[in-house]
Order: C-alpha cells, then structure tokens, then sequence
C-alpha cells in the first residue's frame, strides 16, 4: 500500500489478486499482470459507451479476419496486410501467420490472433486502403455505412479513449488510449507493468460478445469484472514468454458465457436503465 494515491486503485488490485484462485495446479500468472487488469476491468467507462461503437468494434474485430481470410488466396492483399501486421507482431509471430495464409490454413489461424491485432489490422486497412475494405469485406462494407452515420461517433480518438487502458508506465498517464503496441514480456522478480499495460484485447472482446449476445454497453459495468475474474483464473502460462496463455484465458472465459457456464452472473439482468443517480454514483 505504500506510494502515491494516484496509485491507490492499482494497489488495492494488488491485494485483491491473492484472493483469486486459479482453476489448474501450479499455474503460472504474472503477479504484475493481474493488478492492471482488474484496474481496467472495474473502470466505470461503459456508461457513456454507444451500442454503434459497440457493434463497430465488433465488425472491426470481424472485418480484419475476413482481411486475412481474403489474404489466403490474393498475394497482393497479403502484402498488404502483413506490412500493416508488421508494426504490432514479433518476427517469429510474423512468420507464422504468413506461413499460415500460405498454406491457406486460416481457420486455425484466426482463435491464435489477438482482438486488437486483427482490430488495428482493420483501422490501419480502412485508413490506407479506404475504398477497399468494403470491397474485401462484409463486415467492412456494414461498418463504413456505419461510420458514414456515425462519423463522430465511432471516430478513432473516441473508440480508443472508451476501449484503451491506462498507461501510467508506458505512457506515464492515467488516461485511456488503445497504444500501437505488441504484448510486451514480463520479467521474473520485477515490479514490470508493461504486459498488463499492452495487453488491451480485452475490452475489445467483451464488447464483441456483448454485441453479439444481444447484451447493452451498461451491462458491460456488471459483466466485465466477472468476465475478467474468470479470465484470470483459468490463466494458465507455461513460461514468462507464454503470453498466448492470456488469449488462450480470454476466450475461455468468453466461451463459458456463451454456453451459459458462468453461474455468478446467470440472473444480471437484460436491461441496466441508467438514471442521473445511477450515472453520478458510477463515476470515479
């Protein structure tokens, strides 16, 4: 607990992450990981979400996988993509996911790509090809009507703000931003921030199964914590470099929602009415 207030809610987190549990024998989870998540997890930032920024977030998630789908069996918009790719993967990562789409070998591509990869991979696409992606992709197509409709909306400076997470290691502020970044390592015996602090999947991803279970952006200030826990306790790395275990985590605990497996929050209900009370109490 000792440091500056301003720090209060990462120490408090903390604490809270000794009382989690995780689901396997001698798993391994990154003691600094786990504090900014849950600090993220519990910011009240879905009261001022849209349901357009939601589902755009979720065709953008869609549209960078129909990308690489596409990508498959045209050499010139693999090159394209995997220029795009190349500012947020490793080279070894690189090499793979190019093997894969030679190979043509997608469909096992795609549950290995993190939601932010193929997220930015759309954003970045739509910026330097903007008449192209709607030609590529359905999703594409749907979210540049969207956009059109919503051009303020669903601008980059909004979405990152509303889906971003604090940077106060990397970017030395508290405030929200989607950073251009690959998962940073984290290293034993250090107090090192920097993967919990790249790690900004989540959000993203939660949105899309919000969207895609018919579920409003308020609902996300219940189901995100719960959602978060779960995907801290089935975290199960391998090593320090294991960083996949996190996505490996992520979409498990998405799974279990999706097949009705998470009992704590079976009775949240459909609809969270938002009320000036309910609004100013929620806010930090």
């Amino acid at each position: 607990m000792v440091g500056s207030l301003a720090d209060l809610p990462y120490a408090l987190a903390d604490l809270e992450q000794d009382f989690i549990a995780p689901h396997n024998t001698q798993a391994l989870i990154w003691k600094e990981l786990v504090p900014s998540l849950l600090t993220s997890a519990v910011l009240a930032r879905w009261w001022n979400v849209s349901s357009n920024e939601i589902h755009a977030v979720t065709l953008y998630q869609k549209a960078g996988e129909e990308l690489l789908l596409a990508s498959a069996h045209d050499e010139e918009l693999r090159a394209k993509v995997m220029t795009i790719l190349s500012d947020r993967l490793l080279p070894r990562r690189m090499d793979q996911v190019e093997q894969a789409l030679l190979a043509g070998n997608v469909p096992d591509l795609v549950p290995t790509m993190l939601p932010a990869d193929t997220f930015y991979l759309a954003s970045e696409f739509e910026h330097h090809y903007p008449n192209e992606l709607s030609k590529t992709s359905s999703s594409g197509n749907e979210l540049a009507s969207l956009r059109q409709q919503h051009p303020e909306e669903l601008s980059w400076k909004r979405l990152s703000r509303d889906f971003g997470v604090p940077h106060p290691t990397l970017a030395q502020t508290y405030a929200r931003e989607l950073l251009n970044v690959p998962p940073l390592p984290a290293f034993s015996g250090y107090a090192s921030r920097l993967l919990g602090e790249s790690w900004d999947s989540s959000n993203l991803y939660w949105a899309r199964i919000a969207d895609e279970t018919g579920h409003s952006p308020t609902e996300l200030n219940v189901l995100v914590p719960e959602f978060t826990q779960r995907m801290i306790e089935k975290i199960f790395a391998t090593d320090f470099e294991d960083w996949p275990a996190i996505l490996r985590a992520m979409r498990q605990a998405g799974d279990d929602f999706r097949h009705n497996k998470i009992a704590s929050i079976q009775d949240t209900p459909t609809s969270i009415v938002e009320t000036p009370s309910t609004r100013e109490s929620s806010q930090p």
